[in-house]
Order: C-alpha cells, then sequence, then structure tokens
C-alpha cells in the first residue's frame, strides 16, 4: 500500500505568525460589524420609505388586501358553481 501524501509533509515546519493571524480575525470582527451596522441602516431607510410610500396612497394597503380577498373569494365561488353546473349538464346529457 502505498503512503499518502499528507504522511510525508512535515506538519513541525507549519509555524503561521500568530500576530498576523490575530490581525486578520481582528480585521475580520470589525469587518463583519460595520457590515452588518450597514445592513441596519439599509433596511432602517427601505422600511421607512416604503413606509411612507404607501402612506401617500389613496387607499391603504389593508383596504386593498381586503378588496382583492374578497374579489378572489367570488371568483372561487362562481367557479365552483360553473364547474357543478357543467358536471350536471354533463351528466344529464350522458344518460
Amino acid at each position: 500500500m502505498a503512503d499518502s501524501t499528507l504522511s510525508k509533509i512535515s506538519w513541525t515546519e507549519f509555524r503561521p505568525d500568530r500576530r498576523r493571524l490575530t490581525a486578520g480575525a481582528a480585521l475580520t470582527g470589525v469587518g463583519t460589524l460595520t457590515a452588518m451596522a450597514g445592513v441596519g441602516v439599509l433596511v432602517y431607510e427601505l422600511a421607512r420609505a416604503g413606509r411612507s410610500w404607501t402612506g401617500s396612497w389613496d387607499v391603504p394597503p389593508s383596504e386593498m388586501a381586503t378588496r382583492a380577498l374578497h374579489q378572489a373569494q367570488a371568483v372561487a365561488t362562481s367557479a365552483t358553481r360553473a364547474g357543478r353546473d357543467t358536471w350536471k349538464s354533463y351528466q344529464e346529457n350522458a344518460a
């Protein structure tokens, strides 16, 4: 059986500089916090602008949603009736 490449590597020579690793970790942490702050500002501004925009509408979004729900219910009811009537007329003609 052949020796693997990893068993031939001398791992005692692998010595990263701890100061550079620490500096890299610190910079990563600072960058992450900065990015999170930027996302927070972005989300806040989008929410504020959206509320301002929908607040200027003549019809509030809740009323628009209620209207759409009632329309969907009416369409479903009429489709159910049409399907039932078609099925009944089909059965009468088939018999």
